[in-house]
């Protein structure tokens, strides 16, 4: 999913107006949400992952 489609579809439902949002959109804002949050997720697990590395590595060169 592109950057540029995920704001666009964030921008569109925030500026729907006063009508109620009808299910489906509700749905497709929802998918939206989830995929960055779990891109974020997948991020946030590299940099975790790269840190637990380089923390071992300095420990290992501390002993």
């Amino acid at each position: 999913m592109e950057a540029g489609h995920v704001r666009e579809r964030l921008h569109q439902a925030m500026h729907r107006g006063s009508r109620k949002a009808s299910e489906e959109e509700v749905a497709e804002v929802a998918a939206v949400v989830l995929a960055v949050v779990a891109e974020v997720t997948a991020e946030l697990a590299e940099v975790i992952a790269e840190l637990a590395a380089r923390l071992e590595a300095l420990e290992k060169r501390a002993s």
